[in-house]
């Protein structure tokens, strides 16, 4: 058997939750390892169409403020990720699409795909919609990091984003801990 192959390009999926900050944080710990590429892909597709309009939720917003609130989320993570390490580099992606659809399909031009995810609850749980998207269409390998595998320290300098924003890329079931 030969040696693991190094990577060239590595998409970490960011939605700015403890779980999107472990995955950003290991993902460009193992873009330095490997000398890979990092991008940060962050989905803002238009949620709101998707929720019953007699369940509770915020107002809509003008999609000009979701993409501006889009574009603050991904740049403070790839800042971030500049600050911690310099000599990487990093780019942005930035998709108005569901995570579902844009990480498997941008996974095609990746050699790693490194999402977060929360650890089932005792008892149960499952992993959200985008979660199992990903691992049943994603294009190349994928990782799948929760906040207490990463080294806490490297874990704690990934900022949450100032902007408030919900996470809409599904990993973050009630059902999960």
């Amino acid at each position: 058997m030969t040696g693991r192959q190094p990577f060239s390009r590595i998409l970490v999926g960011f939605d700015g939750s403890a779980a999107g900050r472990a995955a950003l944080s290991w993902g460009a710990q193992e873009a330095r390892r490997s000398g890979a590429e990092l991008v940060v892909l962050h989905a803002w597709g238009d949620l709101m169409r998707c929720r019953a309009p007699y369940g509770p939720g915020r107002a809509p917003t003008e999609e000009a403020d979701r993409k501006a609130i889009a574009e603050t989320v991904v740049s403070q993570a790839v800042a971030t990720v500049r600050a911690g390490y310099p000599e990487l580099a990093v780019r942005s992606l930035l998709c108005r699409d569901r995570a579902a659809r844009a990480l498997p399909r941008h996974s095609e031009t990746a050699d790693l795909l490194v999402l977060g995810g929360l650890r089932p609850a005792a008892g149960g749980g499952y992993p959200g919609a985008t979660l199992r998207a990903c691992l049943a269409l994603a294009a190349c390998p994928t990782v799948v990091v929760t906040p207490d595998q990463v080294d806490r320290v490297r874990c704690a300098d990934m900022p949450a984003p100032r902007a408030a924003i919900e996470s809409t890329t599904g990993t973050a079931h009630p059902a999960l801990a």
